[in-house]
């Protein structure tokens, strides 16, 4: 007697199982009791489920318009600005700063002046502000016998740092006496 009670508990939590199997599919489908049977895929303009999905797949694209490549370093990126800004260089800045000779200065006016040489020999004039030499130098200074450039360096986290290096006027030789 006890094994017929049992197989009719069995048998009655099997019954109740597929019955719930049946309103989980009924109430995802929008049917219920006492409700229309109608589900999405029957409304007009909607898509079938697997349609769904794919174009939430496909609904994100990206842009890397204005971002940074991932997998290129900070000092990639610099050295490329410093070299897409070459074309607008001119002719000082494109010496390096030890290759010039201080010539001439004009001081005592409302201007001064100086003029370098670079190594081939041509004669350039410079007044406070002119930008000299490959590391972003800007003259800042025009004394007697000298001019003071600050260039920009950069330390290893791509820092600007400012330093100050001065040209002095060779003086020339002075021919001993006789």
């Amino acid at each position: 007697m006890r094994t017929i009670h049992f197989a009719a508990v069995l048998l009655s939590v099997a019954v109740l199982a597929v019955a719930a199997c049946g309103e989980d599919d009924g109430a995802a489908s929008g049917a219920g009791p006492g409700a229309a049977a109608t589900s999405k895929a029957d409304e007009p303009g909607a898509a079938a489920p697997g349609e769904a999905e794919k174009q939430e797949e496909l609904s994100y694209t990206y842009n890397a318009m204005n971002r940074r490549d991932p997998f290129k370093t900070y000092f990639d990126e610099l050295s490329q600005n410093e070299q897409a800004d070459q074309s607008n260089l001119t002719e000082l800045q494109k010496i390096d700063l030890d290759k010039l000779h201080l010539v001439a200065v004009v001081v005592g006016t409302a201007t001064p002046m100086a003029m370098v040489e670079d190594s081939a020999g041509r004669g350039h004039t410079v007044k406070i502000g002119t930008l000299i030499g490959k590391r972003l130098g800007q003259v800042k200074h025009i004394r007697r016998g000298e001019i003071v450039v600050q260039e920009e360096f950069r330390d290893f986290t791509g820092k600007r740092i400012p330093q100050l290096k001065e040209l002095k006027l060779e003086e020339p030789p002075t021919a001993a006496p006789k």
